[in-house]
């Protein structure tokens, strides 16, 4: 699942990529706001922003 990620990742445009950091980083804190998160779901949305931060670094886009 992670190459299909990280090539979807690749092919979204730059601005849809700060729309997806924004929608992980409300997903995380909603998630843990609600109580009792479970961490593999908190950890998949890290994952995501690390990815995302990654691609963003490599177009120069910081």
């Amino acid at each position: 699942m992670s190459i299909l990620l990280e090539s979807q990742i690749k092919s979204l445009r730059t601005e849809g990529l700060l729309l997806l950091v924004e929608d992980a980083e409300r997903r995380i804190g909603s998630h843990v706001a609600g109580g009792d998160p479970v961490e593999e779901y908190v950890q998949n949305q890290r994952y995501i922003l690390d990815l995302v931060q990654e691609e963003l670094k490599r177009r120069g886009a910081n």
